[in-house]
């Protein structure tokens, strides 16, 4: 995996402050420049949004279509030809007994527009569905097992229906209550007063009721101008709560008395065991739901992001490199033009530097520079009269180096000399022995392999006659 270009800081790419004298468009760049610091601000601000968003799942509204019909097996032909007492007596074999089976399934409706490479994978009924209820219309007397209860586990695993199997011959009223799954909780609101108010039509999430609230107090401007953590509320806002002035941070906790389960999905069918074994409802149940889209990490102009940012890095690399370039043909002209406006006083200053880094790398200030100072004066002397002032700053100069080479006279910098040399004196000796060591290792190895090619020499292997 290639190392990512490390992105150089803006500071690092600047143009030379006196650029701008002699080429007049470098002050474009500049310009150029504000305007990247603009665009990085919001750039970073929606990479944080885009990221936001791909982490949170994104759900999209279907149809799922609910279909109730029932089978019936070894009926007679004629409503109570074999009674219950005959069932429970046992007269009728488990096999030959007249039952009858209720079935309830579900699909989703492809979308409009979908292609068969577009379609997700199939969903099941019991994905949507959190909990069923079904009661049959039967004499409790003679049956007994009148309603049937589904809750959704953890370890269920998801099926495209349900079947519910009693023993019968008659017709049965069959009451279906579906609690449907969403993906986001949705309540109910129990006041009249606040779903007309809020224009509330249905089922609502926690935060868009809290939303519906708060678009309803702004339109008002019920919002009190001195205090705006309280609300001034109207006739009809204080009627649903029961209070005329509402402090929003006990907003939350007033609104979850308003807030219930909604109701289920109530579906009415009448199961028919007589002409023909199987039957369906006249209608079949459309219900909408929420089902989450595949993973959009490679969807649209994201998908060559990653593309984009290194050619991005390869130009931020050029850019600074022509930066350097910049830099450094600025401090050779500046050298060339401070030489051609006075050669000897380029010279001199020249002369001057050199020697620090003379001093530096000998690491003996004093008599370096002793000599620099005495080779630069014999050079005025034969060339021409040393002025005053120019002896007088030389004298300065001296004076100021002298003084500050004075720290490396301290009693303490013999003792740190002594401290490093002796550091690296044993780590020469480290190598050393671990470099001895390696020979031996080595010229032990090849003894070794000496010594057995002398003995396949002395004994070698037979061959065949």
């Amino acid at each position: 995996m290639a190392t990512p270009v490390k992105r150089k800081r803006l500071v690092e790419k600047s143009l030379p402050p006196k650029i701008e004298s002699y080429i007049p468009e470098s002050r474009l760049f500049a310009q150029l420049q504000a305007l990247e610091r603009r665009l990085d601000t919001k750039i970073v601000r929606k990479r944080l949004e885009v990221q936001e968003a791909l982490g949170k799942p994104v759900y999209k509204k279907r149809i799922l279509r609910i279909f109730v019909s029932n089978l019936a097996a070894n009926q007679t032909g004629a409503a109570g030809a074999v009674g219950a007492d005959d069932m429970d007596d046992g007269r009728l074999g488990a096999a030959d007994a007249p039952s009858w089976t209720l079935r309830i399934e579900g699909r989703l409706l492809d979308a409009t527009g979908a292609t068969p490479k577009a379609r997700a994978t199939p969903h099941k009924f019991s994905e949507f569905i959190n909990s069923m209820v079904v009661e049959l219309e039967r004499d409790p007397d003679l049956y007994s097992d009148n309603v049937v209860q589904w809750r959704r586990a953890a370890a269920d695993n998801d099926v495209d229906g349900f079947e519910v199997k009693r023993r019968g011959d008659e017709d049965v009223k069959v009451k279906i209550m579906l609690d449907i799954r969403t993906a986001t909780d949705r309540f109910k609101v129990n006041s009249p007063l606040l779903r007309e108010l809020l224009d509330i039509r249905g089922p609502i999430s926690k935060a868009g009721f809290i939303m519906r609230l708060w678009q309803y107090i702004k339109f008002n401007n019920l919002q009190d101008s001195d205090d705006p953590d309280q609300i001034r509320c109207d006739a009809g806002l204080a009627q649903a709560l029961g209070s005329s002035v509402v402090s929003f941070t006990t907003l939350p906790q007033m609104l979850h008395v308003f807030l219930t389960r909604p109701d289920p999905l109530i579906i009415e069918y009448t199961v028919r065991v007589h002409a023909g074994d199987f039957h369906m409802a006249q209608y079949a149940f459309d219900v909408e739901v929420e089902i989450e889209e595949p993973s959009r990490q490679s969807v649209g102009p994201l998908a060559n992001v990653q593309a984009r940012h290194r050619e991005l890095s390869q130009i931020e690399s050029q850019l600074a490199q022509k930066m350097q370039d910049i830099h450094n043909a600025r401090t050779k002209r500046d050298f060339l033009r401070s030489f051609a406006e006075d050669p000897v006083a380029f010279v001199h200053r020249w002369i001057d530097n050199q020697t620090k880094d003379l001093e530096v790398i000998l690491g003996d200030r004093r008599h370096g520079l002793e000599a620099a100072l005495g080779a630069i004066m014999a050079a005025d002397s034969t060339a021409q009269e040393l002025t005053a002032e120019r002896q007088q700053a030389l004298e300065r100069e001296t004076a100021k180096w002298l003084k500050e080479s004075a720290l490396y006279d301290e009693p303490w910098a013999d003792e740190a000399v002594f401290h490093y040399l002796s550091a690296k004196t044993q780590e020469r000796m480290q190598q050393l022995l671990q470099q001895q060591a390696q020979q031996q290792q080595q010229a032990q190895q090849a003894q070794q392999a000496q010594q057995q090619q002398q003995q396949q020499q002395q004994h070698p292997t037979p061959g065949g006659g």
